[in-house]
């Protein structure tokens, strides 16, 4: 198996398990809670912004991992 499709697999994998995506959800949003909270602080939106962005590039990584195997597959197949 390629290592495209090995990494493919694998963050395939990451993605479908149920606790992975618990804990991104609950992560995501307990820092949106800190955006409707009138007593959070300019530092904590600024810092809660900057966790939903990293989150958002980790779903971004996986999402282009499984897509090169989608474009892999296309370009072997013959």
């Amino acid at each position: 198996m390629s290592k495209v499709k090995e990494k493919a697999s694998r963050l395939q994998r990451l993605k479908d398990d149920s606790t992975f995506q618990e804990i991104f959800e609950a992560v995501k949003m307990l820092q949106v809670s800190i955006f409707t909270d009138p007593n959070s602080t300019t530092e904590d939106r600024d810092n809660a912004h900057d966790i939903i962005r990293a989150l958002s590039t980790i779903d971004d990584y996986i999402n282009t991992a499984i897509a090169d195997e989608k474009i892999y597959d296309k370009k072997n197949r013959r």
